[in-house]
């Protein structure tokens, strides 16, 4: 019955403890936040200046087909996220980069006109280091930290066909090499990218949909038999509408054909 008082005594001690250490910190930090001319001259400099709230992009894919994960890499994966999205990435970019230039005037201002160890009154708490430690951290709290350059990270992963995970792989891209990108993106002839490896880029992750699993769903669609010839030997799946015009990796636009009827297909869609 003693050991129960005594460790019901050494909690009521420690709870105590911590309640006035709070109540004393909570003294120091509304010292710091009625006083401290460092934060005083941040919260007007901080009415003066507004930034663009961006957040980087995280783009993830998971193959189930080896051949497909090390043949595309994290950039062609990223070149055919933006032939959809390019005008809103680029937007983004534009934002950080003034964010930048922005924040250049902003740090200005803050080394010029914030003074630390600096208070609007005579009567000084007297723990220096406390004061000192809570004016860093509430004038970081208040100081904006805007995104100033824009990154995509792609992160790509390979698994089996039940989705246990086998390796990965994952690049990140600044704002420079993303522009890039784009502006090949944007020199087209009709619907062709002008640019090779742009287009080689897209082709290869457009034809890197096509799963294992959904692989062996379009067989068994097609009994496992060639849709031209009714072959049994030597399936492939193919692109009905051929990716180089326009074609999507979807159930409706692909069909069973043996490697011989894909072949002479390849061959007859190249003569138009």
């Amino acid at each position: 019955m003693l050991a129960l008082y005594i460790v019901i005594g050494l909690i009521a001690v420690l709870f105590l403890i911590g309640f006035i250490k709070s109540r004393i910190n909570k003294k120091y930090k509304d010292f710091v936040l009625k006083y401290s001319n460092a934060i005083k001259e941040l919260n007007e400099i901080n009415r003066r200046y507004s930034f663009k709230h961006v957040e980087n992009l995280h783009l993830r894919h998971s193959y189930d087909n080896q051949n497909m994960y090390y043949e595309i890499s994290c950039k062609d994966y990223l070149i055919y996220e933006l032939v959809d999205s390019k005008r809103k990435i680029k937007q983004a970019v534009l934002d950080t980069l003034e964010n930048r230039d922005k924040m250049m005037l902003y740090i200005s201002e803050i080394n010029e006109k914030c003074k630390f160890n600096e208070f609007n009154t005579s009567k000084i708490l007297k723990n220096k280091d406390k004061l000192e430690k809570y004016e860093h951290e509430l004038f970081e709290e208040r100081r904006q930290k805007p995104n100033c350059s824009f990154t995509i990270i792609v992160s790509l992963t390979l698994t089996k066909i039940n989705y246990v995970y086998i390796t990965s792989k994952e690049e990140v891209f600044g704002p420079s090499t993303i522009m890039s990108l784009i502006d090949l993106l944007n020199k087209k002839d009709g619907d062709y990218y002008l640019n090779e490896n742009i287009w080689n880029s897209i082709c290869k992750v457009e034809r890197g949909k096509v799963s294992n699993k959904l692989r062996f769903t379009i067989y068994e669609r097609d009994h496992y038999k060639c849709r031209k010839c009714g072959s049994t030997h030597n399936l492939e799946i193919d692109h009905i509408v051929p990716i180089s015009r326009g074609g999507k990796t979807t159930y409706d636009n692909l069909q069973t054909l043996c490697h011989k009827c894909n072949v002479e297909k390849g061959r007859e869609t190249r003569k138009y």
